[in-house]
């Protein structure tokens, strides 16, 4: 099974990103997850991902993302976790 959970970070100083990108690779390393960040600083508005609140997390189960959490709160990140 392909677990994945993606990070979508802002394209200017966020305090709750910079505190996500710390917290989450060893929560998915312990959990068997992959950890992938990308900050969405595209130049081009049609390369931007469709966000309106950062940080965004994706979780992605075998090529579906199953869920998107707008925010950072990491007791909702690991709830959805533990569901896969």
């Amino acid at each position: 099974m392909s677990k994945q959970l993606i990070l979508i970070t802002a394209p200017f100083g966020c305090g709750h990103c910079a505190r996500a990108i710390k917290e989450l690779p060893s929560i998915c390393e312990e959990k068997g997850w992959e950890f992938i960040e990308m900050k969405n600083d595209s130049k081009q508005p049609s390369d931007k991902l469709p966000v309106d609140l950062y940080p965004t997390v994706m979780v992605r189960v075998n090529e579906e993302i199953k869920d998107t959490l707008k925010g950072y709160n990491k007791d909702k990140i690991l709830n959805e976790l533990k569901k896969y």
